[in-house]
């Protein structure tokens, strides 16, 4: 909205910040969480994101999926006051580097396509979680394929209602294209 996009403009001059901040977390996440998110992880997360102190990763794509994003099978069940997560991300833009991912997992398996999938905010630094960059034929990897094997973040680390993550994604999708 570009009023707010504005307002942000305008608080980014008068603390003398950059006026164009980049970065999946702050072009993509930042905008979602402030759309979407609880009052605590806007608190949590937006200012390190913004500041540069946290790094994001955006776990959408799945092998096999083509641009069926709802297709995904990266599944996350609740167990106890976690998430256990199990699948694979691939097309994973600074997964190498990155503190966390904003990832879409199928948290109830019979529910109908586009419903049944939540929005988890995942640590990147744990057991469970596997980077494995993908070569290119220039030998860059600037993509990275991502295992997720009983990977776990907490229940609260949800962003939106749970089952309501296609909604929340759509959120993600407007401002990466802005």
């Amino acid at each position: 909205d570009e009023i707010k996009a504005t307002i942000i403009r305008e608080e980014f001059m008068k603390a003398r910040a950059p006026g164009d901040v980049r970065g999946i977390g702050t072009m993509m996440l930042v905008p979602t969480l402030l759309e979407k998110g609880e009052p605590w992880q806007k608190e949590k997360f937006v200012g390190p994101t913004v500041r540069g102190e946290i790094g994001w990763c955006q776990g959408y794509s799945e092998p096999g999926s083509g641009s069926d994003l709802a297709s995904l099978k990266t599944r996350a069940e609740l167990v106890g006051d976690e998430w256990v997560i199990n699948g694979q991300k691939i097309w994973t833009t600074t997964a190498q580097t990155a503190d966390y991912m904003f990832c879409l997992c199928r948290t109830e398996p019979d529910a109908p396509k586009h419903a049944g999938i939540s929005y988890l905010l995942i640590p990147m630094k744990q057991p469970g979680v596997e980077v494995r960059p993908l070569r290119q034929m220039t030998g860059g990897a600037d993509f990275n394929e991502v295992f997720l094997t009983d990977a776990k973040t907490p229940k609260n680390w949800i962003v939106g209602k749970r089952g309501e993550g296609w909604l929340v994604s759509r959120a993600t999708l407007k401002h990466e294209r802005n």
